[in-house]
This record gives structure tokens, sequence and C-alpha cells, in this order.
């Protein structure tokens, strides 16, 4: 199976490499709602910091783009690197649809390595429209599918969503 995964990446990899690349660079709003939920308790929070990052983009066919993207993550003490791996379906040339796994890992040291996770993943879902072949608005919420707590009890989640919002640019 490990072969079978190594072998695919490095064919999409190839794929990738033969299309044409751009890379840019895109910051702005970053918004996160964490969630906790214990049995017969859910409390909810939100923090709103910034992002700012370096992606690549790969033409995948006639509507397809994938961009994968580092980007510096901050929003009060809290510091992590959030990599989005999307897959754009562009509907006409300026405005495309966005979707794909989202990793996000935590900057901070683990005080508590055995029961909380540094390093989490989730999927998101959004769009941007291009104003020029250059300049871009982007928008893109992701979900948490893991728990941010290890080997929690029944019942015992904290998961956290993040909204970016921000302008990119295309080198």
């Amino acid at each position: 199976m490990k072969k079978l995964f190594l072998a695919g990446a490095v064919a999409l990899f190839t794929g990738l490499n033969a299309q044409q690349t751009t890379f840019g660079a895109n910051a702005g709003m970053l918004t996160a709602f964490a969630k906790v939920k214990t049995p017969g308790v859910t409390e909810t929070d939100s923090q709103t910091g910034f992002y700012a990052g370096f992606f690549a983009e790969f033409s995948a066919g006639n509507n397809f783009k994938i961009q994968p993207a580092v980007n510096y993550a901050n929003i009060g003490n809290s510091s992590a690197l959030q990599i989005p791996v999307m897959v754009k379906y562009y509907v006409d040339p300026k405005f495309n649809l966005q979707f794909g796994p989202q990793f996000l890992f935590d900057l901070e040291e683990n005080p508590m390595p055995d029961f909380y996770n540094s390093t989490n993943f989730g999927l998101a879902l959004g769009g941007a429209y291009e104003f020029t072949q250059k300049l871009f608005v982007e928008a893109r919420y992701s979900f948490q599918l893991n728990n941010h707590l290890k080997n929690a009890p029944s019942g015992y989640t904290v998961k956290a969503n993040y909204l970016n919002l921000g302008l990119g640019y295309k080198f």
C-alpha cells in the first residue's frame, strides 16, 4: 500500500511539474471559531488574527488548477503553519470555486503532547475572484476533521474552524 501511495504521489508531482506553474503571495484576515464539547456542556469562542504566505499554482486541465500554499497564521498569542492544498474549478476566467484538504501545524510548544494534537487537518471550501491576471481576492472556510484532544473520553472534543479572507498576488 505504501508503494502504491508513493507511486501515485510521484505521478501526480511529475504531472504537475509538466504544467505551467505560477507562484505568488497572499495575506489577510484569519478568524478562528473554536468549539469545546464535554458531556452536557458546549462552549464556543472566536478570535481574529492574520495570515500571510506563499503559494504555487499548477494547471490541471481546462478549468482546473491546483494551489498548494504555506501560510503563517497568527491569532492572539498562538501561531501555526496553515497548509491548504486547494483544487480550483474556474466557473469563468475570473471566478473560481475551491476545495481541498488543509493541514495546521501549531508552532507553539505543546505542554501536553500525550493529550493534545499539534497537527490537525480539515476540509476547506472557498472561492476567489481575479481582478487581473496577477491580483485576486480569496475567501476560504475550513472545517477541522480531527479532534485537538488525543485519547479523549467519549463526548470530549475540541475543534477549530478557520475563515481566511485575503488578497493575493501572482508573480
